[in-house]
Formats: C-alpha cells, sequence, structure tokens
C-alpha cells in the first residue's frame, strides 16, 4: 500500500487516542481512510476497533494491510463469520480508499469472488415488451366473428338451379336418382309371398303320404310281396 498524506489526521487520531477517547480516534481514521489510501491508517484503525470490541470491524481494517499475527487472523475470523462468507458484504466493508486503483493478491480475490456472487442485474421494465392488454377478447372475437362475403362476389354469384318437382313439395317429391332406382327393381323380386311357400310344403307332404299308404295296402292285398 502506497501512503498518500494524512499526517495531522494520524496525529489527531493519536491524541484522541492518547487521552482515551478512542471513538473519537475511529471516526478520525474512517474519515480518513475513505478518501485517503494509507496503509499506517489501515492498520491503526484495525487496532482501535479492536481495542473497542469490533473485531469484524478490525478484521475488514487488517485484511487491507499486511498485517500478521494471532489477534489479526481471530478478527479476520470474526469479520467472515458474522458475514456468513457472503463475500459481497465482505467486499463491502473494506476502507473504500483500499477498493480503489491496485490491489493486493488477497483483495482481488475478494473482489472477484464478490462479483462472482454478485446476482446478474434484471431487466429495466422500460425496456421489457408490453404486454398486449387483451389478447383473449380480441382473438374470441376473430374466432366467433361471422365471415362476410364482398358485395360483388354476392352480386355475381350464380342461382342455384332447384327441380321443379321439388320445389313444387320439396317433402312429398321424391329424388330423381331416387324414382330411377326404384323403377329399375322388378316386382317379382320387391316382395317375400309366405302363402305360396306353405302350400308347395303341404303339397309334398300330402304326395309322400299317398305315396306311402298306396304301397302299404298293396301288401295287405298281395301277400308274400
Amino acid at each position: 500500500m502506497v501512503s498518500t498524506g494524512g499526517e495531522d489526521a494520524l496525529k489527531r487520531a493519536r491524541t484522541a487516542l492518547a487521552s482515551g477517547r478512542l471513538t473519537l480516534a475511529r471516526d478520525i481514521l474512517e474519515d480518513h481512510v475513505h478518501l485517503h489510501r494509507d496503509a499506517e491508517a489501515f492498520k491503526m484503525l484495525g487496532e482501535i476497533r479492536h481495542r473497542i470490541g469490533d473485531l469484524p470491524g478490525a478484521g475488514a481494517a487488517w485484511f487491507a494491510t499486511s498485517a500478521k499475527g494471532p489477534i489479526v487472523d481471530e478478527a479476520v475470523s470474526a469479520w467472515r463469520t458474522k458475514h456468513d462468507d457472503d463475500f459481497a458484504a465482505m467486499w463491502a466493508t473494506i476502507p473504500a480508499s483500499a477498493r480503489r486503483g491496485e490491489l493486493t493478491p488477497k483483495l482481488a480475490a475478494l473482489k472477484a469472488r464478490a462479483e462472482a456472487a454478485a446476482p446478474s442485474p434484471e431487466p429495466s421494465p422500460s425496456l421489457s415488451p408490453s404486454p398486449d392488454p387483451s389478447p383473449a377478447p380480441a382473438s374470441t372475437a376473430r374466432a366467433k366473428a361471422p365471415k362476410k362475403v364482398a358485395p360483388e362476389l354476392a352480386a355475381t354469384a350464380p342461382p342455384v338451379a332447384v327441380p321443379k318437382a321439388r320445389a313444387a313439395d320439396p317433402v312429398r317429391a321424391p329424388r330423381t336418382d331416387e324414382a330411377a332406382a326404384d323403377r329399375s327393381v322388378p316386382e317379382a323380386q320387391s316382395g317375400f309371398d309366405a302363402a305360396k311357400v306353405i302350400a308347395w310344403v303341404l303339397a309334398a307332404l300330402f304326395v309322400v303320404c299317398a305315396v306311402v299308404g298306396l304301397i302299404t295296402i298293396l301288401q295287405w292285398l298281395v301277400p308274400g310281396t
């Protein structure tokens, strides 16, 4: 990290820290690191936050520096636990000046993870196509609308020829093809005479009975035959 000045802010922070005003010293340093990328101010801010008891805040400030040690590791672990490894939220807690310009490998890795975990922006409502307010009624109206015949087509359409017989009596007048079919069938085949069949059967039975009776009488009259 390259310091960009701010000796006055560091001096005022040390003065407040020496007098026991930790909150004032923290506020002075937070305002300073928001605008100036100062490695010494980052370390002092982490120390003051740790003394106040803000371990996650101390971890965020120390993560922007090269500070090491058990206290630093404890604070960074508390910082990650507070945000549940939400890299986007963790990146937002890093001092603003540390997120600008050239990044250390640690900060570059955190930024890459934060950008990968960030949700994709939703399309603007103004760019989305406006829905059709009434698609269903329009389609229903088109479906139910009767087809109109053009006046010029209706005027030029030839009249339909109607047979005279059917025109006179459309209920009783038979169709021409049906009448021709009726005349083509002989009258002898149009019905079935059951009485004639019964008469022929009775006549056959009578002949059979007569022959059998005649043979029986001859046997009586001429013995031995």
